[in-house]
């Protein structure tokens, strides 16, 4: 019997990681802090967005969010001795992406912060990401947008978290996957827009924070905040698309992206076939639009964040088309958004049946980035993204590209592990 050629190992191979990810159904179960559901978190464990990257070569609001994490756990008194913890190494610092979870913008992660628990009912691996955690409301005063958003962590952690995990566990579990083909027919993309993903999460949630939660200023208030936050669902989808990405891990000869994060310095991207190596090059400026005529390019940082796990499971820039609304943002068109999902298709190995694009006669979403078709034709994955300012927050969206740079590293590597060697 004649050995399969390396394309025909590929082929195989490829159909094995797509197969896992897309037979993967993601049910959200549980809020949980991270130190009591992250695996290999510790209470000294500050996690971040993006590939890793030193303290010191991190941008703005990584370091910020870093300091603010040891303070606010208790493990220092003042920013001074928190930078002096962590530049001693007694503070561990680590990708999201490691320990099984997502993370929005920095991704700060400590042990403390609750997450939402996402489990594949396929096969009972777990993805988790934080709860959605800005501030309400725009603040243009940086110490005082600094203040909000300690506070809402010490809320979501005491009053929000708690609350919302007796209501998920009473009603028995959210369909993550339900939910999202849903909401693209309703207009979101699931990365940049998740207006209808979150009001169809308040209309699934409401009636069970009513049941459990007997205070009822506690419950109008959790209420209140669900139906203000149109990016919570964001939050539940990453960890259900962290959780189908990672089934798609570990396949020997695979070529499918089973990541894409960015840490506002680099933008990484892993591989089914190699591991949990990083590839990473800069991570690109966003084009998009600010939410304030005060602010400008100067405030903020390149991309950042672990959300483009959306796109890497074919949602968020690969069906843009399902949402006209975020057009505005990229002075796009519609034509111009169908011709970057028809893009997208040309560098995927496969589509996903269960997320149809409306726009496109109900197409499926094209899903499984082939950073082979990455590299042969220069077409990088388009990314849906918030714009960070460089001392914390969300000052705008918009939309970039992921780096061809990481593509050509990992087939590089690629090639050093499976071509025959002469």
């Amino acid at each position: 019997m004649t050995k399969a050629s390396l394309p025909a190992k590929i082929a195989a191979a490829n159909d094995e990681a797509l197969a896992a990810m897309l037979s993967c159904n993601p049910v959200w179960v549980d809020v949980s802090s991270a130190l009591d559901v992250l695996p290999g978190m510790t209470a000294n464990t500050v996690l971040h967005a993006g590939p890793p990257i030193a303290f010191e070569d991190m941008c703005g609001p990584q370091r910020r969010g870093i300091i603010d994490a040891v303070i606010y756990e208790g493990l220092a008194d003042t920013r001074a001795a928190a930078k002096a913890l962590v530049e001693n190494g007694e503070i561990r610092i680590a990708p999201c992406h490691d320990h099984g979870a997502v993370g929005g913008m920095a991704g700060i992660t400590s042990a403390s912060t609750a997450m939402a628990v996402v489990r594949d009912q396929a096969s009972g691996k777990e993805g988790y990401s934080q709860l959605f955690q800005g501030p309400r409301g725009q603040l243009q005063n940086r110490e005082d947008y600094n203040k909000a958003a300690i506070e809402q962590w010490r809320w979501i952690e005491k009053v929000f978290g708690p609350t919302l995990q007796a209501a998920i566990r009473e009603c028995g579990g959210v369909d993550v996957k339900n939910l999202t083909a849903k909401a693209l027919q309703m207009g979101d993309e699931c990365h940049n827009r998740n207006s209808a993903g979150s009001a169809l999460l308040l209309l699934a949630m409401t009636p069970w924070l009513i049941k459990t939660c007997s205070d009822k200023a506690v419950v109008t208030e959790c209420i209140e905040y669900l139906a203000s936050a149109d990016q919570f669902s964001l939050c539940i989808s990453m960890a259900a698309a962290k959780v189908a990405a990672d089934a798609a891990k570990g396949v020997p000869y695979s070529t499918v992206v089973t990541a894409m994060a960015r840490n506002g310095v680099e933008f990484g991207i892993k591989v089914s076939g190699l591991d949990e190596e990083w590839f990473t090059g800069p991570a690109n400026e966003i084009d998009g639009l600010y939410f304030s005529s005060e602010w400008s390019d100067k405030d903020s940082v390149p991309d950042l964040g672990d959300s483009a796990i959306m796109e890497t499971v074919g949602l968020g820039g690969h069906v843009q088309t399902a949402a006209p609304a975020l057009q505005q943002f990229v002075g796009g068109s519609m034509a111009r958004a169908i011709e970057l999902t028809d893009e997208m298709r040309r560098i995927t190995c496969g589509v996903n049946d269960a997320y149809r694009i409306p726009n496109l006669d109900f197409a499926a979403a094209p899903v499984g980035t082939d950073i082979r078709k990455v590299v042969q034709t220069g077409i990088t994955p388009v990314i849906d993204t918030a714009i960070a300012h460089e001392k914390g927050g969300v000052i705008g969206a918009g939309q970039t590209r992921a780096q061809i740079e990481c593509f050509n590293k990992a087939l590089l590597a690629y090639s050093d592990r499976y071509r025959p060697k002469p």
